[in-house]
C-alpha cells in the first residue's frame, strides 16, 4: 500500500471530502497509517456540506477504526437529508458499514415511502438485500415496483427498462409477475412473446405455451395458441394439430370464422378456410360479423369473392346512409370494385337528407372515387339541404381542402350568408369567400354590406372597418363610409349607453318603437333600431294578433329601418288577418297613406285590393261590398279605372233602387254624371211603389240631385199631386 510520502504528492490534489475520504481509506489499508489516515479525514470533514460528504467521511472514519466518530458523521449526515435519494444512500452506508441496521432500516423506508420513480426503487432494493438482508422489505419494495403495472405490456415495459440498467435477473422476475393464467390463451401468448423478446429464452416460450393447450376450450384460443407455435417458435407441426382440435369445438359462425381466419393466415390453407368462410356466411346476419368476416377474407384469401358475397348480404340490410357508406369504403379498401362502390355511394345518396350526411358523402366520393363531378353534384345537393349557418360552414371548409369549383364556392357562400345570425359569422363569410373565390370580391362585397346593416355595438363595428380595410383595401368609398360611421359611432358612445340603459326598462311594444324612433332621428343608426323593433314584434307575438298593435311596427319597419323584406313578411301577416272590411280598409290605408315609400305602398295595396276583389267574385258578395271596395280603391289609389271596373260589377248585381242609388252617388262625387245619371234611372226604374220612390227622392235629395222622383215626391209630401 502507498507511505505517507507516495500519499502527500495526492493530498496536494484534494478539494473536497470525497476525495480526502478516498485517500484516508488508502492510508487506513494495510500497512496501515491510521494517524495520517485521521489527518486527512479531518481535512475532509472541514469540507463537509451535504449528506454525501458527511457519508463518504463517516465511512473513511470506520476504515480508520473509529467508530464513534464515524456514528456523529452519519447522524450529521442523516440531519441534513433533503431528498429520499439523500436518505437511501446514507441508511444503505450505515448498515452497510457502520453495522446499525436499525438505523439503517428507518432511513431506507422513509425513502421507499417518499419514492415512486421506478429505477431508484429498484437501487433502493439492491440496498435492502445488500445490506439489510432483509427479503419481507425487499420483497414490499419489489411490489411497490410493480404497483403500476396493469398489464403485460406495461410489465414488458418495466422489465425492459430494468434489464437496459443492468439487472437481467431482476427483470425476468419482474416479468414474471405478469405471467397470466393459462385458460387466458391470447394473454398467454403475449406474454409468451415477451419473454421470447426480452429474454431470447425459447425453452421458456415453449413451456409456457404447453402449459395452455390444457386450457383450450374454443375455437378462438386454439386459434390464438396456434399462433404462438408459429410465429414465436416456427412449431407449424404443433400449429396444425392445435388447429385440428379447434374444428372438434367449432359450434357457431364466429367459431368457424376464427377457424378459417386461423387456416388461411397461419397455415396458408386456403382450401380448407374457404370452407369454413363459407359456413360463417351463412350464420352470420348482423353488420358486425359481416364486415369482420369480408375484412378477414380480403386480407387472408386469394379469392375474394366470399368477401364480395358478404357486402352483398349486408348490402340488403342496410338503410342508413352512413352505414351504407361506411360499406362502399370497406369494398373500396379490400376488393377495389369501383362500380360496387359507386353503386353504394349512389344508394346512400337517395337516403341522404341532411347538409352533414350529403357532406360527409361527397367526401367518401371524393377519396374513394376521385369523381370531381359528382362530388361536386353532392355538395351542390348538400348547400340545399342547409338548415342553419353550421351546415353551410362544413361545406365551405371541406371545399377549402380541395381545389373548388367556381360556380360552387360562390353558391356555398351565398348559403352560408344567407344563414348566417350574427356578424360574426357574416365577417367568417367574407373572410372565407376571399380564399374561396379568389378575383371575385362579390361575395365578400355582399357580406360586408349585410355586416354594416346590422351593426349592433362600437366593438362590431370596429371589427367591420378592420375586415372592410384587409378584404376590400381597393374600396376607398365603402372604407371612407365606414369610417366616418365607426368615428360617429365612438363620438356619441355615451349616448347608446344611455339608449341601452333606458332600453332595458322597457316592457311595451309601443315603447321600443318609440326609442327605435329616437335611436334613428338621433344617430342614424338603423342597424340599432332594427334590433329594437325586433324586440317589440317578439313581445307582440306572445299576444293574439291586433292590427292596431302591429300598425306603428309596420310603419316603423317601413319608414325607420326600410327593410321591404320584414315589411312584406308584416303586411302579409296583416292581410291574413283582415277578415273585415273595416280591417281591410284600415290596413290599405296604412300602406297606401303613411309609408315613406309611396311608390312601394301604391303596388302593395293595389295587389292587397286586387286580391280582396278576387275574393268578392268568388263568392256570393253584395253589390254594397262592392261599393265599398270601389270606395277605399278611389281614395288610397285614385285609380278612377278601378274603381269604376269595381263599380261595374257591383252594378251587375245590382237589385233594388238603394243599390243604384249609392252607386249613383259615388259616381257623382267622382264627377261622372253621365254614369250617375244613367244609374238613378235604374234606380227609378227598380221602384216598384210609392214607398220606395219615397225612399229614393230623399236619398237623392241628400245627394243634391233633383229630378221628376224627386219633385213628384215632394208634391205629394206637400199635399198636392197624386199619391201613389
Amino acid at each position: 500500500m502507498a507511505t505517507r510520502e507516495e500519499l502527500s504528492a495526492q493530498a496536494s490534489a484534494c478539494n473536497d471530502a470525497a476525495s480526502y475520504a478516498a485517500l484516508a481509506k488508502q492510508a487506513a489499508a494495510e500497512p496501515a497509517d491510521l494517524d495520517y489516515a485521521k489527518e486527512l479525514l479531518a481535512k475532509g470533514e472541514s469540507n463537509c456540506s451535504f449528506p454525501d460528504h458527511y457519508v463518504a467521511v463517516a465511512e473513511g472514519y470506520v476504515a480508520a477504526g473509529d467508530h464513534d466518530k464515524a456514528a456523529a458523521l452519519y447522524d450529521e449526515a442523516a440531519n441534513s437529508c433533503f431528498d429520499a435519494k439523500e436518505k437511501a444512500e446514507t441508511g444503505y452506508s450505515i448498515a452497510k458499514y457502520l453495522g446499525d441496521r436499525d438505523k439503517g432500516r428507518a432511513l431506507l423506508e422513509e425513502a421507499i415511502a417518499e419514492t415512486t420513480n421506478t429505477t431508484e426503487l429498484l437501487s433502493y432494493a439492491g440496498y435492502v438485500q445488500d445490506a439489510l438482508q432483509d427479503n419481507e422489505l425487499a420483497n414490499k419494495l419489489f411490489s411497490k415496483v410493480t404497483a403500476n403495472c396493469k398489464s403485460i405490456a406495461d410489465y414488458q415495459k418495466l422489465a425492459t427498462d430494468i434489464k437496459n440498467s443492468g439487472n437481467p435477473t431482476t427483470a425476468l422476475m419482474v416479468f414474471k409477475k405478469a405471467a397470466p393464467s393459462s385458460n387466458d390463451t391470447t394473454d398467454v401468448v403475449d406474454f409468451a412473446k415477451g419473454l421470447k423478446d426480452l429474454f431470447g429464452d425459447d425453452k421458456e416460450v415453449a413451456a409456457t405455451l404447453a402449459d395452455a393447450e390444457s386450457g383450450c376450450m374454443f375455437p378462438g384460443q386454439f386459434v390464438a395458441l396456434a399462433g404462438g407455435f408459429i410465429n414465436l417458435l416456427d412449431d407449424k407441426a404443433k400449429a396444425e394439430d392445435l388447429l385440428e382440435q379447434g374444428k372438434n369445438f367449432a359450434m357457431s359462425g364466429e367459431e368457424n370464422l376464427d377457424l378459417a381466419t386461423g387456416y388461411a393466415s397461419l397455415l396458408g390453407d386456403q382450401s380448407t378456410a374457404a370452407d369454413m368462410y363459407n359456413v360463417a356466411l351463412n350464420e352470420f346476419s348482423n353488420k358486425d360479423d359481416l364486415l369482420k368476416l369480408a375484412g378477414s377474407v380480403a386480407a387472408n384469401m386469394d379469392d375474394k369473392s366470399i368477401a364480395g358475397k358478404a357486402y352483398d348480404k349486408l348490402a340488403s340490410k342496410l338503410s342508413n346512409p352512413a352505414d351504407i357508406a361506411m360499406l362502399a369504403k370497406a369494398v373500396n379498401d379490400n376488393l377495389g370494385d369501383k362500380d360496387k362502390v359507386a353503386s353504394l355511394y349512389a344508394a346512400a345518396e337517395e337516403k341522404a337528407t341532411t347538409a352533414a350526411a350529403l357532406v360527409t358523402l361527397a367526401g367518401e366520393v371524393n377519396a374513394n372515387l376521385q369523381d370531381p363531378a359528382k362530388t361536386n353534384a353532392l355538395y351542390a345537393k348538400a348547400v340545399d339541404a342547409c338548415k342553419v349557418y353550421t351546415d353551410a360552414t362544413s361545406i365551405l371548409e371541406a371545399l377549402a381542402k380541395n381545389p373548388a369549383d367556381a360556380a360552387l364556392a360562390a353558391t356555398s357562400l351565398q348559403k352560408a350568408l344567407e344563414l348566417t345570425e350574427t356578424n360574426a359569422q357574416v365577417l367568417d363569410v367574407a373572410q372565407r369567400a376571399q380564399k374561396l373565390t379568389p378575383g371575385d370580391n362579390t361575395v365578400v362585397e355582399q357580406a360586408l354590406d349585410k355586416a354594416e346593416a346590422n351593426v349592433s355595438s362600437l366593438d362590431e363595428m370596429r371589427k367591420l372597418a378592420n375586415a372592410s380595410k384587409q378584404l376590400l383595401a381597393d374600396d376607398t368609398e365603402r372604407n371612407e363610409r365606414i369610417g366616418a360611421k365607426l368615428a360617429k359611432r365612438e363620438a356619441s358612445q355615451a349616448r347608446y349607453t344611455e339608449f341601452q340603459n333606458q332600453e332595458k326598462t322597457l316592457t311595451r311594444p309601443g315603447q321600443f318603437i318609440t326609442l327605435a324612433s329616437t335611436v334613428v332621428e338621433e344617430l342614424e343608426d338603423t342597424s340599432y333600431a332594427t334590433q329594437l323593433l325586433t324586440t317589440a314584434e317578439e313581445k307582440m307575438q306572445a299576444n293574439t294578433f291586433s292590427f292596431a298593435a302591429y300598425q306603428p311596427l309596420i310603419v316603423a319597419v317601413g319608414n325607420l329601418v326600410k327593410d321591404k323584406t320584414w315589411l312584406a313578411r308584416l303586411l302579409d301577416l296583416a292581410a291574413s288577418h283582415s277578415n273585415t272590411f273595416a280591417q281591410v280598409r284600415s290596413l290599405g290605408e296604412t300602406v297606401s297613406k303613411q309609408l315613406s315609400d309611396t311608390a312601394f305602398g301604391k303596388e302593395w295595396t293595389q295587389k292587397f285590393y286586387s286580391a280582396q276583389l278576387d275574393k268578392l267574385d268568388a263568392g256570393s258578395a253584395s253589390t254594397f261590398e262592392y261599393n265599398k271596395l270601389a270606395k277605399v280603391v278611389k281614395e288610397h289609389l285614385g285609380d278612377d279605372t278601378q274603381a269604376q271596373q269595381i263599380l261595374d260589377k257591383g252594378e251587375a248585381k245590382a237589385e233594388s233602387h238603394f243599390h243604384f242609388a249609392y252607386m249613383a252617388e259615388l259616381a257623382q262625387k267622382w264627377g261622372n254624371a253621365d254614369k250617375a245619371k244613367s244609374l238613378y234611372d235604374k234606380a227609378t226604374a227598380a221602384c216598384h211603389n210609392p214607398a220606395q220612390q219615397r225612399e229614393l227622392a230623399d236619398l237623392m235629395r241628400k245627394a243634391g240631385v233633383a229630378n221628376s222622383v224627386t219633385q213628384a215626391a215632394t208634391q205629394t209630401q206637400g199635399g198636392k199631386g197624386t199619391y201613389w
